[in-house]
């Protein structure tokens, strides 16, 4: 089940993108979209961005520890 929150105002400051958060956590942005689809990661949608939190990043980086 796709977890999703929809934003009416987005900081950059507070998400990444798709394409951002595959970087940082060292896989491609296709593991990225399934993690989303899958519900093992919260959506967060802004307009017709894809968004992801940095706690969410931070919190996938600490699992891979």
């Amino acid at each position: 089940m796709i977890k999703v929150k929809v934003l009416k105002i987005a900081s950059m400051d507070d998400y990444f993108t798709v394409d951002e958060a595959a970087k940082i956590l060292g896989v491609k942005p296709t593991a990225i979209r399934n993690y989303l689809t899958w519900g093992k990661m919260l959506t967060c949608k802004f307009k017709s961005l894809t968004l992801i939190s940095k706690e969410e990043i931070v919190r996938w980086k600490d699992r891979q520890k």
